[in-house]
């Protein structure tokens, strides 16, 4: 059934000419004299037609006009695409929090999980995971499945998941015998992967609290928890000692020194921090949100 907000707008003369609007590719097209809420209304409306990516003032424009879409449509059609800090010098205890809401956003629109995404401005313009490196390192476990546990430790350690005693966070897993729990960054819960030997028994849900399984899936999709991915730790080293090589002028000392410390975290296990000066060492191409849009339709809000 058609929520009834929706179905209100369906019938709004101007609803109808903004729509023939987009389907006839009559665009760009303005839309005056309406308040937030309609703006909330009229594209959660049209995102039927299609993924949305609906650019806002500022980030707690498009939290608010995130809530208000997925109230009015009784379920999360919406996520908020935050925009990222820049980090260029390796600090230790960084939080990745708005990295892993990002890297969520983009698997819940790539996914099909929602079907709008609000940011700002600045966040539209910046670097991200290419949509192909995004679906290259995501994976699905399937019930039933057969499952390399020594694999599975190292994908989930170079997609820049943290190995613990017990999951207590977004993108931390644990290994006990045969239970494999893991928080993809996409997921509301961690999930409890309980194995046969080397087959999936069973994957379900369980509760961070009271560590007690709840509700049983078929599956269970883990994306990325880094948005600068890199094939191994081996070529990554590679890359940036050819950077280093190819640095030139009064700072080459400097730079080729700065370049080595980080080898020499590497080399050692540590994850770097700083990965944003090495964007273009992982990816040939700046890739931002619209590239996962495609398909879809823009809209501005002020």
């Amino acid at each position: 059934m058609m929520n009834i907000f929706f179905e209100t707008a369906s019938r709004l003369e101007h609803y109808k000419d903004i729509k023939n609007c987009l389907l006839k590719g009559y665009t760009p097209a303005a839309v005056t004299g309406v308040s937030g809420i309609h703006k909330a209304m009229l594209t959660a409306a049209l995102s039927s037609l299609g993924c949305c990516l609906l650019i806002c003032a500022d980030e707690a424009d498009a939290t608010k006009m995130c809530a208000d879409m997925n109230e009015m449509a009784g379920e999360e059609i919406s996520c908020v695409y935050p925009a990222k800090d820049m980090n260029f010098a390796y600090m230790e205890g960084i939080s990745r929090e708005y990295e892993h809401r990002r890297i969520a956003a983009l698997s819940d629109i790539m996914s099909g999980r929602c079907r709008i995404m609000a940011a700002s401005m600045e966040a539209c313009l910046q670097g991200t995971i290419p949509p192909a490196a995004l679906k290259e390192y995501t994976f699905t476990i399937q019930t039933g499945s057969e499952l390399d546990t020594a694999a599975l430790q190292k994908t989930l350690i170079a997609s820049g998941y943290t190995k613990t005693d017990q999951v207590e966070g977004t993108a931390q897993f644990a290994v006990r015998g045969s239970i494999i729990d893991v928080f993809p960054v996409q997921e509301r819960q961690p999930v409890r992967i309980e194995l046969w030997g080397d087959e999936v028994d069973s994957v379900a849900y369980f509760d961070i609290e009271s560590q007690r399984r709840g509700e049983g899936l078929e599956q269970v999709t883990i994306a990325p928890a880094l948005e600068i991915i890199f094939p191994a730790v081996s070529e990554q080293v590679r890359r940036m000692e050819e950077l280093a090589k190819s640095a030139r002028g009064k700072l080459t000392d400097k730079i080729r020194e700065n370049i080595q410390k980080d080898i020499d975290l590497l080399e050692s296990g540590i994850m770097l921090t700083d990965l944003d000066k090495y964007y273009t060492l992982a990816y040939s191409e700046t890739a931002t949100v619209f590239d996962y849009f495609g398909g879809g339709f823009c809209a501005v809000s002020e």
